[in-house]
């Protein structure tokens, strides 16, 4: 990736493809990885950014798992690699767990199972123009 915004960009050949194997290489918590996760709702994409701790609760977002076709013509990238923005098509809606905005430091992909970037959770909600939310089941 050649945009400014991802300024920062950490390579680590050992992989960075789950929260918790780019937590470990990072050398962060993993509450602090954004995971970049794309679901279908009908035939349009939704980016839920969502805590490496957490888990997302489909029904209650109203969204379904996409496969990795979906995900690839959609982001232009592979599952484990999909950065928060930048996407081929931009996603119809993008959610931001709300637990990740009272973190300080947070790391997401950039592009590729092994590169990552580090962002505020004010710059996550600028350049995706998230909608805060809960996104974790109850």
């Amino acid at each position: 990736m050649t945009d400014p915004v991802f300024a920062g960009v950490r390579e680590f050949p050992e992989g960075t493809r789950t929260a918790a194997d780019a937590a470990a290489a990072i050398g962060c918590e993993v509450a602090q990885i954004v995971k970049s996760l794309v679901f279908r709702r009908g035939d349009d994409a939704v980016l839920v950014l969502c805590s490496g701790a957490n888990t997302v609760d489909e029904p209650a977002l109203g969204v379904e798992k996409a496969d990795a076709a979906f995900v690839r013509e959609h982001t232009g990238f592979a599952i484990g690699g999909v950065p928060p923005y930048g996407w081929r098509t931009p996603p119809a809606e993008t959610i931001v767990d709300e637990d990740l905005l009272v973190l300080g430091e947070l790391w997401a992909a950039a592009g590729t199972p092994r590169a990552v970037f580090p962002l505020s959770p004010g710059e996550l909600l600028e350049r995706t123009a998230g909608r805060p939310a809960r996104v974790k089941p109850s």
